[in-house]
């Protein structure tokens, strides 16, 4: 019954080993450094805030930001814009998301300063209003 109910468990695969390292190590600094994760969140809030503000509304509880576009022509162009001022911020389509629900995928760490952050939600809106 197990092996008919649990494909995704039975069939998957072990990580690599760097990977469950990599894992094992950032959980250890999650644990030692506690202060990263309340500055990860006060960017994402930050950021959210910054392009309201440009009158770009966002939802997300987490640090990844998705800005919808829609067009997919659109949301590619953006993103090569954004990355030639030097801002790494992709842009997901279909099939990864709905047809006309095309998006750029903006990612806060809690290394960013407020000024990159505000650095980049001006790039995005710039991108976005021409």
């Amino acid at each position: 019954c197990l092996r008919n109910r649990a494909r995704s468990f039975i069939f998957s695969t072990a990580p690599a080993p760097a990977c469950a390292a990599a894992a094992d190590c950032a959980v250890s600094i999650i644990e030692s450094e506690p202060d990263r994760v309340g500055r990860l969140r006060a960017n994402a809030v930050f950021f959210a805030d910054e392009l309201a503000r440009r009158g770009i509304c966002v939802r997300s509880a987490s640090a990844i930001l998705p800005v919808v576009v829609g067009d997919e022509g659109k949301a590619l162009e953006a993103s090569a814009r954004l990355e030639e001022m030097g801002f790494l911020i992709p842009a997901i389509r279909y099939p990864s998301v709905a047809l006309g629900a095309a998006r750029l995928r903006a990612t806060v760490s809690s290394e960013h300063s407020r000024a990159q952050i505000s650095a980049a939600a001006e790039a995005i809106a710039g991108c976005l209003s021409g």
